[in-house]
């Protein structure tokens, strides 16, 4: 087996990559590129590997750890499903409007970043809290869907490794503890304070909520929002004379949301604290996060049947048509884990990683590091492989070289956030599509130009820092 392949190891990566874009094929272009991985492995016998992708993708579909993945993912979808078909969501739109809660444009945007700041434990549940409780009243005031995925997607990660008192924290706490480390905790908090990448990430979202800034190809989706609304809006309006019927809201249907909705966040840590025996940061997250959505879609169920009497043939329906609809992505998120195991495999990570053995000057390392975690993770699709990869390099890297080791560690945690934030094989980015029902290549692109900006300004801030040190 092919396992040292140098550049070559980054083609099936890239080029599912490029050919989901060019595309719009995004199935097509991971199942491509899973099996183009274990052809390389198994060069020149491509029958091999072509029998040992097929394979490849029969384990990751039953592996038990995966089997949670999957199980979430139908399950959200199911019960989002049973929420806006059941006629709950309808009522809790209508009371947000009736608070004035949301009402404008700017609060809602606003609104969709504070949700995905406060739900901190776990980031699928931020996106997934945040995307599919605002989806319906950026519809409503004609703001993109594009815009939502970006808000949540750019919210997430950023706000975990910047808070990780959740299993990212305990992830990475392993890692630079493994690395010889005196004061892992003291290292991790002060390498938080100096993840540029998370802070100009969750500014720039905070601007873009405040301000509804777009450029790129997201003037395009806000402009199309608009004239959707404007068209719903002249729809809704009473035909003949008269006034306007006022719409009613159900209590019961408005407290089924919000109470499936909290449940679904604190169940949580709560799970965390129960699976790892009274601490949160050993917590079982899959299993966590399993269990409180399962829960909430059961609250869901009863709290529709109960409020607004939806025939139980409705709710089966909606739960159907709910977790039919979020296949897709499901299957996406399955090929991409997939692709993600064989590119290690190949080593495209460590032959990243090899590059930085070149005699460079010591200030332009942070910057280097950054890129380097950058490119890892846009490549594999995942910021947790990034940070194994890339920590066991930057931590004796800064050791040896007599470099502060928390702005080296930074480094490599700012780049896995932003490779994993742009790369359209990562789990959070297709998620982040997923709670917010837009097409992934709509949000990939559409989100892109904000994370190559906040990248840009985190690559001159590791240049002045390591100028400064």
């Amino acid at each position: 087996m092919n396992t040292e392949l140098g550049w070559i190891s980054l083609l099936p990566s890239l080029l599912a990559i490029v050919f989901a874009i060019a595309t719009r094929k995004v199935i097509w272009a991971l199942l491509g590129g899973v099996l183009l991985a274990h052809v390389l492995l198994f060069m020149p016998n491509v029958g091999d590997g072509l029998w040992s992708g097929t394979v490849s993708l029969g384990e990751t579909l039953i592996d038990p750890s995966n089997q949670l993945i999957w199980g979430f993912t139908l399950a959200i979808g199911a019960l989002f499903g049973v929420l806006e078909r059941g006629g709950t969501f309808t009522h809790f739109v209508r009371a947000l409007e009736r608070k004035q809660i949301v009402p404008t444009k700017r609060r809602a945007r606003l609104f969709t970043w504070l949700l995905g700041v406060a739900v901190f434990i776990e980031s699928n549940v931020s996106i997934m809290t945040s995307g599919t409780t605002s989806r319906p009243v950026y519809d409503k005031l004609g703001i993109s869907r594009q815009k939502l995925a970006y808000l949540v997607d750019s919210t997430c990660a950023p706000v975990c490794i910047l808070i990780p008192l959740n299993a990212w924290g305990a992830f990475n706490l392993g890692l630079i503890g493994n690395q010889g480390v005196a004061d892992p905790l003291t290292t991790l908090i002060y390498a938080v304070v100096l993840n540029f990448y998370a802070i100009v990430a969750l500014v720039m979202a905070f601007g873009v909520a405040w301000t509804g800034w777009s450029f790129g190809p997201m003037r395009r989706y806000e402009r199309e929002a608009r004239l959707r609304a404007v068209a719903a809006e002249e729809e809704a309006k009473p035909k003949g004379p008269g006034r306007a019927p006022v719409e009613t809201i159900h209590r019961g249907a408005v407290a089924t949301v919000l109470v499936s909705l909290i449940t679904m966040v604190l169940l949580v840590p709560i799970m965390l604290y129960i699976t790892g025996d009274g601490s949160i940061v050993r917590g079982k997250g899959m299993v966590s996060v399993f269990v409180a959505i399962v829960t909430a879609l059961i609250i869901a169920i009863i709290g529709s049947a109960w409020s607004l009497r939806t025939p139980a043939k409705t709710l089966v329906e909606a739960i159907l048509r709910g977790a039919w609809k979020i296949l897709p992505l499901a299957v996406i998120l399955w090929l991409a884990i997939t692709l993600g195991d064989a590119t290690r495999t190949l080593g495209s990570g460590a032959y990243l990683a090899d590059i930085l053995n070149e005699a460079l000057p010591t200030w332009i390392l942070p910057a280097l590091i950054f890129l380097l975690a950058a490119l890892t993770a846009f490549a594999i699709g995942s910021s947790w492989g990034t940070f194994a990869i890339m920590l066991p390099l930057a931590i004796p890297l800064a050791m040896s070289l007599g470099l502060p080791v928390p702005l080296l560690v930074a480094a490599a945690l700012a780049g896995g956030i932003f490779g994993d934030h742009a790369s359209p094989i990562s789990d959070t980015t297709i998620i982040a599509s997923l709670a917010s029902g837009v097409d992934h290549i709509e949000h990939v692109q559409t989100q892109l130009p904000y994370a190559l900006l906040a990248a840009f300004i985190t690559t001159v801030l590791y240049v002045i820092a390591g100028l400064m040190m």
